[in-house]
């Protein structure tokens, strides 16, 4: 399970479900929200006697799933002092104990049925709501009759036995000790500064220690009761059911809830006060130097309707426009900031803020919040130009005609999340038509004028300035309330209006000839090779309407790399590729040429591949292999967007060793590869002297003459993509063969042994990690997808042994890393993180749960438990784009790809218990065992 926290991060204290509320709207009988907007007419709304609500929708994508949601309407803001945490703990207890379903039971029956706990089974809590989540990977009578079975036992069922609540007591404790990171320290002190005397900031869901270690069956009962209650209940059902089936199954079902002893009471409504302008410092050496200026009012808590939507329009084009200048101004060599931007939000009905942010490089605290206030003050002042509103208006509505195009595929899934959010919110969920058709009512006619007048009314009365640093700030909060004070004292006039510019790349020369086409029929693919080399891979399909990815895949990745490139590399991927923009035109001026297009041009070093990819729609499909085609030959590599990443070298490091997990993800890299420092997370000091120059070799050498590999998924013909990919890459130079160093693909295990790193977190968070040395994934496929099932078992055995049993940590995790490129590597691993006490047990016990893997056959059971999920989630991946997109990598040039995909779940369903002990056998052995522990720092 998981619980929504906030998290102070650049532009907001974000909520993540029920976080922009509006007040209890008007209902109908069926429950449905009463407004003048028209709702999506596909969903079936209902409420039954008891006063609990549901929605159902039928949904196709993918086909033979569907997606369950139970919210109840309560959170963490309901508890009371002493009974800080408990919604969150609740949330947990219900899943392990009901009336009817033992304790330890119900997660196991959903993994029968197929559910993988955490991906397809989970539940959360936040500041108003806690909901669970169930999506199904069948829908025929069986698996829906337990899913709906079992959400009725959550609902009114929970037993709460003492020796259930003292054993989850330890994976609460865990969780708390998981989250306590220095962002969630920041995002607590930052609400209590904003929201001064408001009860929201002393509600973060995790609670409080003290309760959490004390709390009492009878406090459990009495919260559970007085809040798990038919009319705070709604049920969400989206999926490929009949409609009147599970309307019955759920009338059937829940009918009979009746609620138990006196209702909860409501919380009283906020009291924000309005407040001169203030300072607060924060300090903690895990968070970066950032700087907001925040106006804060009280929330807007009228019914959801199309007056209010429009009025709640306005001043999010205005912040638009700013953040789309607060991005110019960072593309320059002298911005002060890495990042700088601007957001309004709602917090759970307590408040309302705007708030501008920026993240300042190093020493440059006072000219970012300079900056940041100037800004601000400019566009209030001088307002917007008209081009400017209409750029953001045609962007808006290019995604809505997007949404519109592709309503008939959406994935259930996501419609549950999306009727779930409204829901939560008693807004009205609309088709995308609809929203569409409200949109265009709304900026008919509009005007910037009218738009910069709701902008400067966010702005009415005097800001409060926060800052957070590694290190004490010298002079503190007055000298932060001074920097704010003179930079409000500067003039400012009316910005520069820059022109548009137009997109350089249309053409790359004479459209390429057709060496090669064939067909690999059996997977519904045509492959294609053009005269200069480039190979092109299309895989029409009807999963999603309307979209199109595309991954353009060159030269060898990894395999490219030398060590002294490691540091170079590591930039690019991080950001600088595609920050740099184009020869022929900026990052900037390219949004603004292409804003009514959908496109992308995301990079990232592969092992074996550099690939830049993106999504795109039929009718755009021309510029998004123009845009590719154009960052594969021409990239700038600006040094703006390079220094702006070796800016965050030190707040990166910062960040990384104030966690177990930070530390574990920074060094674990190169160790599990043998020292190789192509896997190597560069220190400060490498990032900080970063040097363009290593870059730009690296994008003349491998990047510009290595192979491509174009890869076309989606809702496309195969002689548009041809012809597209003609005109484009087609189109360029022949590209050289490869030419990679005879070592490049020699990669070593570690040797057995233990090492320990340290962090300079908090004294009772460790992480403990163990690896076994196992096969590539080409070398014998039966053998990976054994080894691959067998860390599903080995998950299975590590919950109920380390989390169930001994409450030792929240989250084990188990699984096997098969390497598709280096032969001979991969490795099955398990990891926790625990206090340090308690590391050398977990090794102990994982190296236990081995052996009897090697000694004892799996039972039906729990092969079931493990195969079934597995075998289900290729199934729901293989309806999906993306992981088509992912599988056909390297298909015209290694055999075993397509082998893969045919032989796959075959190859699952065939796995026996005896070949999981004999994999066992052969790999889960002591002696080959590598081991690593992050245990906090003595000297901190």
């Amino acid at each position: 399970m998981r619980y929504v926290h906030l998290v102070g991060t650049a532009l907001a204290l974000a909520l993540a479900a029920g976080g922009q509320s509006a007040a209890p709207a008007p209902v109908a009988s069926t429950g449905a929200v009463v407004s003048d907007l028209k709702a999506d007419p596909a969903v079936r709304y209902g409420m039954l006697s008891n006063g609990m609500r549901y929605q159902i929708l039928r949904n196709a994508t993918p086909p033979h799933n569907a997606s369950l949601r139970l919210r109840i309407d309560v959170g963490s803001m309901a508890e009371r002092e002493d009974q800080r945490g408990l919604a969150h703990f609740i949330e947990h207890m219900v899943l392990n104990g009901t009336r009817n379903v033992p304790e330890g039971e119900m997660i196991k029956r959903l993994e029968r049925a197929g559910l993988k706990f955490g991906p397809d089974t989970n539940a959360s809590t936040d500041f108003q709501q806690t909901v669970y989540m169930l999506d199904l990977p069948e829908t025929d009578a069986e698996t829906i009759d337990t899913a709906i079975f079992l959400l009725r036992e959550v609902a009114g069922e929970a037993t709460f036995l003492p020796s259930a609540i003292d054993s989850e007591r330890g994976i609460i404790l865990s969780e708390e000790r998981t989250r306590a990171t220095p962002q969630l320290r920041n995002a607590e002190d930052e609400l209590s500064y904003l929201l001064k005397g408001d009860i929201l900031p002393d509600r973060l869901p995790i609670g409080k220690t003290e309760v959490l270690k004390s709390v009492s069956q009878a406090a459990f009962k009495e919260f559970y009761d007085a809040y798990y209650r038919p009319d705070r209940a709604t049920l969400i059902a989206v999926g490929d059911f009949d409609v009147d089936a599970m309307e019955k199954k759920i009338r059937d079902s829940f009918g009979s809830w009746t609620p138990r002893g006196k209702a909860g009471p409501e919380l009283a409504p906020s009291r924000i006060a309005a407040r001169s302008a203030e300072s607060h410092v924060f300090i903690d050496p895990g968070v970066p130097n950032r700087v907001s200026l925040s106006w804060v009012r009280p929330p807007d808590l009228r019914p959801d309707s199309r007056a209010v939507r429009t009025e709640s329009l306005l001043p999010e084009l205005g912040l638009r426009i700013l953040n789309r200048r607060f991005q110019r101004i960072g593309a320059e060599a002298e911005a002060p900031f890495v990042f700088a931007g601007s957001g309004k939000s709602e917090q759970a009905e307590r408040a309302e803020i705007t708030q501008v942010v920026g993240i300042a490089k190093p020493g440059k605290w006072k000219e970012t919040l300079a900056a940041l206030e100037s800004e601000q003050r400019r566009a209030a002042r001088f307002g917007f130009t008209q081009a400017e509103l209409d750029r953001e208006v045609a962007e808006i509505r290019t995604a809505l005609i997007n949404g519109a195009a592709g309503a008939a595929t959406r994935p259930s899934n996501a419609l549950a999340q999306a009727m779930l959010a409204a829901a939560s919110e008693d807004t009205v969920f609309q088709a995308p038509a609809d929203s569409l058709a409200e949109f265009d009512l709304a900026v008919r006619d509009l005007r910037a004028e009218r738009v910069a007048a709701a902008f400067r009314a966010q702005f009415a009365g005097a800001p409060l300035v926060y800052l957070t640093a590694p290190t004490p700030l010298e002079g503190g909060e007055p000298a932060l309330l001074a920097a704010y004070q003179a930079a409000a004292a500067t003039p400012v006039s009316a910005g520069a209006v820059k022109q548009a510019a137009a997109w350089p790349y249309e053409t790359f020369g004479k459209p390429g000839g057709i060496a090669e086409r064939k067909q690999i029929a059996a997977l519904g693919v045509t492959t294609v090779r053009f005269a200069n080399g480039v190979r092109l891979t299309i895989k029409p399909t009807d999963f999603r309407r309307d979209e199109i990815l595309v991954a353009a895949r060159f030269g060898n990745g990894t395999l490219d790399v030398s060590p002294a490139a490691t540091v170079p590399a590591f930039m690019l991927a991080s950001g600088a590729y595609g920050l740099g923009g184009l020869g022929k035109i900026s990052q900037e001026d390219m949004q603004e040429a292409l804003n009514t297009r959908v496109f992308g041009a995301d990079f990232a070093i592969n092992d074996d591949a550099f690939v830049l990819g993106g999504r795109t729609r039929p009718a755009d499909i021309a510029t998004q292999l123009q845009v590719l085609a154009a960052y594969t030959t021409d990239p700038a590599l600006r040094p703006a967007a390079w220094d702006r990443l070796r800016a965050v070298g030190d707040p990166i490091h910062d960040q990384l060793q104030s966690t177990p997990g930070g530390v574990f993800n920074r060094d674990s890299g190169v160790l599990l590869h043998g020292g190789d420092r192509r896997w190597a997370f560069p220190t400060r000091q490498e990032i900080a002297a970063a040097d363009l120059a290593g870059a730009k070799a690296l994008a003349a050498g491998p990047l510009a003459s290595g192979p491509i590999e174009i890869i076309m998924v989606g809702d496309i013909d195969v002689d548009t993509a041809v012809q597209q990919v003609a005109t484009t890459f087609g189109a360029l130079p022949p590209r050289k063969p490869d030419a990679m160093p005879a070592d490049a693909g020699k990669i070593a295990f570690p040797a057995p042994g233990l090492v320990r790193a340290t962090h300079k977190g908090r004294a009772d968070q460790g992480l403990a990690f163990i690896a076994w040395p196992t096969v590539d994934f080409y070398a014998d496929q039966k053998k990976t997808r054994t080894l691959n099932l067998l860390g599903q078992v080995l998950q299975l055995r590590l919950t109920d042994e380390i989390r169930e049993k001994q409450g030792t940590t929240y989250s084990p995790s188990a699984g096997h890393n098969a390497s598709e490129t280096f032969r001979g590597y991969g490795y099955l691993a398990a990891q926790i993180e625990a206090p340090p006490e308690k590391l050398d047990a977990f090794l102990a016990d994982a190296e236990k749960i081995a052996a009897s893997l090697r000694t004892t056959p799996v039972d039906a059971d729990e092969l079931q438990r493990a195969r079934k999920p597995l075998v289900e989630n290729i199934i729901r991946q293989k309806a999906s784009n993306q992981w088509w997109l992912s599988e056909l990598a390297n298909v015209q040039t290694n055999p075993g790809v397509a082998a893969s995909i045919e032989q796959g779940l075959g190859q699952y369903q065939a796995i026996t218990a005896a070949d999981l002990q004999k994999a066992a056998e052969a790999y889960l052995t002591d002696v080959r065992a590598w081991k690593m522990e992050v245990v906090p720092d003595a000297a901190k």
